[in-house]
């Protein structure tokens, strides 16, 4: 979507913001894929968290309808992951084991096929403290839909797999992966005007790998 150009781009989320007015709110900014967190946050209210802005962020989601266990489920995930970026993890344990039973529900009935679940649960695990599971279930989520097998996805889950390592204490092995992401065709959700600007990466924001990277111009994007 061009609002996400703008972002990754320049970093310019006004305008952004300016690329969905006129759509309506039911139909946009919500992805079918759960594997990065904006992913899961949705697009749109994932902007007022590139602006920190996060209580704007979880109105969003105040209004949407919660019938059925994967529209409550949704609206977890999404409240856990604004929050967990607003450094409020402690607020949403309760909510976090809530998502963790309907995510092993519906795994229970899907897996092994749904990678994007289990990319989800992983941040579920990551805001319970469970920082190994969270981990374990990324990487495999990952080796099971490798860039080789389908580019665009897979580049999807190596992004997760990276902010997961980023909220889990792996800063070096999360810049490296970025490093890699930085040389492939992954400018939906990676590019160096992103990373300066995402909470997401907070975590590592002063790590002095990650600082160097952010210092280095953006490397040639290696095309195979």
């Amino acid at each position: 979507h061009l609002a996400q150009t703008y972002v990754n781009s320049t970093g310019d989320v006004p305008r952004a913001r300016q690329a969905w007015e006129g759509i309506p709110d039911n139909k946009i900014g919500f992805s079918p894929y759960g594997i990065v967190i904006s992913q899961m946050i949705s697009e749109t209210a994932y902007l007022d968290v590139l602006e920190r802005r996060f209580a704007d962020a979880l109105k969003v989601w105040d209004a949407v309808p919660t019938n059925t266990a994967d529209a409550r489920l949704r609206q977890l995930e999404a409240r856990i992951g604004i929050q967990m970026l607003a450094g409020q993890v402690g607020a949403v344990k309760s909510e976090a084991e809530q998502a963790r039973a309907l995510l092993e529900a519906r795994l229970a009935e899907r897996a092994p096929q749904d990678r994007s679940s289990l990319s989800e649960s992983a941040w579920v695990y990551v805001c319970l403290g469970r920082y190994d599971v969270a981990l374990r279930i990324a990487r495999e989520a990952t080796e099971a839909t490798p860039i080789e097998k389908d580019a665009i996805v897979g580049a999807f889950f190596l992004a997760g797999l990276a902010q997961i390592q980023a909220h889990t204490g792996r800063s070096e092995e999360a810049v490296k992966l970025l490093r890699l992401l930085l040389t492939m065709p992954a400018g939906e959700y990676i590019s160096l005007a992103r990373l300066k600007i995402d909470p997401i990466w907070d975590p590592i924001r002063n790590d002095p790998g990650f600082q160097k990277l952010l210092s280095e111009s953006e490397p040639e994007t290696a095309y195979k």
